[in-house]
């Protein structure tokens, strides 16, 4: 004899039993606009980590004119992408499996958060006046990503 459950008895057996954060038929809707506005992340990120490895003094006189030039600004770069590596592998594989995604969208909207802060602290510390149209250039990019990062966490936890 089968038994026979309709979807919605269906996806709320699989968010019991496999942690889907989204039932099935929103999820397939979803995932596509969640993969564009994560590319457009990484590609303002990208661009941020290259002008801060190949570009050294100049983005360090740009965007950061209070820092002693003796910043090794590279190896932070450096280490700013292993971070920022292990974040996005952690909130690809709960995009890729919907396992534990508003976790992971919550959890890098704090790490965005937290990074737009330090440059905010920076420039109240050392003053306004030393803002220039380049390092206001890159927090607005430091802005538009905590943005798309909030637009997924929202869309997610709808």
């Amino acid at each position: 004899m089968a038994i026979l459950i309709s979807e919605e008895e269906s996806d709320a057996l699989e968010k019991v039993q496999g942690h889907l954060e989204i039932s099935t038929p929103r999820w397939r809707r979803l995932k596509k606009r969640l993969l564009i506005r994560n590319s457009f992340l990484v590609l303002i990120l990208s661009v941020r980590a290259t002008a801060m490895i190949f570009l050294p003094e100049s983005y360090l006189k740009a965007v950061f004119p209070f820092l002693e030039e003796t910043v090794d600004l590279a190896q932070l770069a450096y280490s700013r992408i292993i971070v920022a590596a292990v974040f996005l592998s952690i909130y690809l594989y709960a995009l890729r499996t919907n396992h534990y995604l508003r976790s992971a969208s919550m959890l890098g909207l704090l790490v965005g958060v937290a990074l737009l802060w330090s440059d905010i602290s920076q420039y109240l510390v050392f003053g306004w006046h030393v803002v220039s149209i380049p390092a206001l250039v890159g927090f607005c990019s430091r802005f538009l990503v905590v943005i798309i990062l909030v637009v997924n966490y929202l869309d997610v936890r709808r």
